[in-house]
C-alpha cells in the first residue's frame, strides 16, 4: 500500500470516526427523553397488557397493535420508567446503523457510505425530540431497513446451505413487512415493492428456461414473504383471540379510526395532499436530505447496483409517503419512518462528495465547510421554543447538576397544552391521597398521569376522545357502566385540552361535560371539588 492510499485510508478513518460519534451523541440524548403526551398512553396500554389485560378491550387508545407489543417489550425488559423505551429505541436504532452497511455495501459497494446515512437518519430522527420519537413510525422504520436487508440477500456461490438461508431471508423479509404494518398499515406497502423486485430477479436467473419454469420460480420469493406474513398475522390474531379481544380489535381499528381518519381528508385535494407530503419528506425536515439526495444525483455511479437501490428505496418510501397524504394531518411524526432512507441516501450523497474532496487538505476543509453550512439550515425539530442543540445542552446541564434537573426536564418535556411538571404534581397527589388498591379516572387527555401515580384506571377508557368525539358518542353508555362498576375514589377533569383534529370540536374536557349529562351528574352527586392543579380539577368521592 503506497503513502496516498494510507493516507486516504486514514483519513476515511476519521470521517467513519466523527460520524459514528455523531450518532453516539444523538443516541445519549435520546435515552434521556421523557413522555409525550403518545408515549404516555402506549405506556399505559403496556401496563395494562402486563396485568393480564388486552389493548382495546381493557385500555383503550385508536392506534394499531404493533406499539403496544413494543412499549410491553420495553417494559419487561427495563422495567416501568419511561427511560426504558427509550432504551430499546436506541438500540433498534444502531441496529439500523447495521442494516444501512448491510444495505450500502449491496447497493453502492461502500459500506462507509452506510455509515454516513446513518449519522443523517439518526440524527434527523433525534431532532423530532420528545413527542414524535417512541412512536409506531420510529421503530417501523427500523423494520422496514433490515426487511430490506432480508430482500437484497445473496447466499456466496457455492454456499451448500445457501438456499435455506435464502428461504429464511424471503421468510424474515414478509414477517418485518407485517411487523411494520403492525405498528402503521401503510408500512406494510414496501412488502409489494421487495416481492416484485425478488421476483424480477429470480426470472432474470432462468432467461433461458421455460416460461413455466421461470413462473415457479418468480412465486417462490413471493409464497416465502407471504409465509412470513402469515406467521406474524396469526400470532397477533392469536393473542387478542386469547384475550377475548377481537370484537374490540375490529371495532377500534375498522370503524372508530377510519372516521377518526376523515376529520382531515377530502378526496379533492389528494393531490395537494400528495404534494405537500413529499415537499415536507425532501425539504421540511432536513437541510442533509435535499442537498444529500442532490449531490448523490449529480455525482456519478458508485456501482453498478446503486439506481437499482435507489429505484427499491424510492418506491418503498412512495407507500409511506402516500400513507402520510391519507391521514392528511402531518404530524412530524408521521414521516418517521421514511426519513432515516432519506438520510441514507443523503449519506451516500455525502461519502460521494467525501471520496471526491478527501484526496486533499483543501479538500477536506471544503467538505468541512459544506457539513457545516447544512448542518446550519433545516433541522426536524418542531413546536418548541429550542433549538434542538440548545436542548442538549439543557440536557446536559442538569445532568451534571442535579439540584436544575426537575425543572429544566418540565422546561423541556411540556409543549402546547401538556405541562409536564403539572401532570407529575397530579400524579403526586394522587399517590398521597389514594390507596394503591383504589382506582382513580381522568376525564381528560392526559393518561400518563395513571403510569406516573402507579393508580389503575377506572375504566378502559384511559382518555376520553371516544366519549368526546362527534362520531362515537355511544361510547359515554361504556364509560358510564365502566364508573359505575368500579367507582373511582378520584376523578380527575382536565381544562384546554382542545383538539378539533382529534375529536372533531373546539370544546375542551370540562366544557364537553355539557353533552354527556350522565358522567356531569354523577360528578355532581358524588364527588367534592378537592382542589386544583394548574388545569386539573381533582374531586374527591363523597
Amino acid at each position: 500500500m503506497d503513502d496516498d492510499a494510507r493516507e486516504q485510508r486514514l483519513t476515511d478513518r476519521i470521517a467513519i470516526g466523527g460520524a459514528v460519534a455523531a450518532i453516539v451523541f444523538v443516541l445519549a440524548n435520546l435515552v434521556a427523553y421523557r413522555y409525550g403526551r403518545d408515549q404516555g398512553i402506549y405506556a399505559v396500554v403496556a401496563g395494562t397488557m402486563q396485568q393480564g389485560g388486552a389493548p382495546y378491550k381493557d385500555a383503550w387508545d385508536f392506534k394499531p397493535p404493533g406499539i403496544f407489543f413494543i412499549f410491553w417489550l420495553a417494559r419487561a425488559l427495563f422495567g416501568a420508567s419511561e427511560h426504558g423505551v427509550r432504551v430499546l429505541e436506541a438500540l433498534s436504532l444502531a441496529s439500523m446503523c447495521g442494516a444501512f452497511t448491510l444495505l450500502s455495501k449491496r447497493w453502492v459497494g461502500a459500506w462507509q457510505a452506510g455509515v454516513f446515512g446513518a449519522a443523517c437518519a439518526i440524527g434527523i430522527h433525534g431532532q423530532l425530540e420528545f413527542w414524535h420519537t417512541a412512536q409506531p413510525e420510529s421503530f417501523g422504520g427500523v423494520m422496514i431497513a433490515w426487511a430490506l436487508v432480508c430482500a437484497t440477500y445473496r447466499p456466496a456461490d457455492g454456499d451448500a446451505r445457501g438456499r435455506a438461508k435464502l428461504l429464511a431471508a424471503w421468510l424474515g423479509c414478509g414477517a418485518l413487512y407485517t411487523a411494520a404494518a403492525l405498528c402503521k398499515p401503510p408500512l406494510g406497502g414496501g412488502f409489494v415493492v421487495s416481492a416484485l423486485f425478488l421476483a424480477r430477479e429470480e426470472v432474470r436467473a432462468l432467461a433461458d428456461a421455460p416460461t413455466a419454469a421461470r413462473a415457479r420460480a418468480a412465486l417462490r420469493p413471493v409464497a416465502a414473504m407471504c409465509a412470513g406474513a402469515v406467521a406474524v398475522l396469526a400470532l397477533c390474531l392469536a393473542y387478542f383471540a386469547a384475550k377475548g379481544a377481537l370484537g374490540e380489535l375490529y371495532q377500534t381499528l375498522f370503524v372508530f379510526t377510519p372516521h377518526y381518519t376523515k376529520l382531515s381528508f377530502e378526496r379533492r385535494w389528494l393531490n395537494a395532499y400528495v404534494y405537500f407530503t413529499i415537499q415536507h419528506f425532501l425539504v421540511e425536515y432536513s437541510s442533509f436530505i435535499c442537498v444529500g439526495v442532490l449531490t448523490f444525483l449529480v455525482l456519478p455511479p458508485l456501482a453498478s447496483r446503486e439506481r437499482e437501490g435507489l429505484l427499491h428505496l424510492t418506491l418503498v418510501v412512495a407507500f409511506q409517503l402516500f400513507g402520510v397524504a391519507l391521514q392528511a394531518k402531518f404530524f412530524p411524526y408521521h414521516y418517521g419512518a421514511a426519513l432515516p432512507f432519506g438520510g441514507l441516501v443523503a449519506g451516500w450523497g455525502a461519502w460521494k462528495l467525501w471520496r471526491r474532496l478527501s484526496r486533499t487538505s483543501l479538500g477536506v476543509v471544503v467538505f468541512g465547510v459544506a457539513l457545516y453550512w447544512t448542518s446550519q439550515g433545516r433541522g426536524a425539530t418542531r413546536d418548541l421554543e429550542d433549538t434542538y442543540w440548545d436542548r442538549c445542552q439543557k440536557r446536559l446541564a442538569a445532568w451534571l447538576e442535579p439540584s436544575r434537573r426537575r425543572a429544566t426536564e418540565d422546561y423541556l418535556y411540556s409543549v402546547a397544552d401538556v405541562n409536564s411538571g403539572a401532570n407529575r404534581d397530579v400524579a403526586a397527589w394522587l399517590l398521597a391521597h389514594t390507596k394503591p388498591e383504589e382506582r382513580v379516572y381522568i376525564w381528560g387527555f392526559e393518561p400518563e398521569i395513571y403510569d406516573l401515580s402507579g393508580r389503575r384506571p377506572a375504566s378502559r377508557y384511559i382518555y376520553n376522545v371516544p366519549q368526546r368525539a362527534t362520531w362515537s358518542r355511544e361510547t359515554q353508555g361504556e364509560l358510564m357502566a365502566d364508573l359505575e362498576h368500579t367507582p373511582p375514589a378520584v376523578i380527575v377533569v382536565e381544562r384546554r385540552d382542545v383538539f378539533p383534529v382529534v375529536t372533531g370540536n373546539s370544546l375542551d374536557s370540562n366544557d364537553s361535560m355539557r353533552d354527556f349529562p350522565r358522567f356531569s351528574r354523577l360528578l355532581r352527586d358524588g364527588y367534592d371539588l378537592e382542589t386544583r392543579i394548574e388545569d386539573f380539577d381533582l374531586y374527591v368521592k363523597r
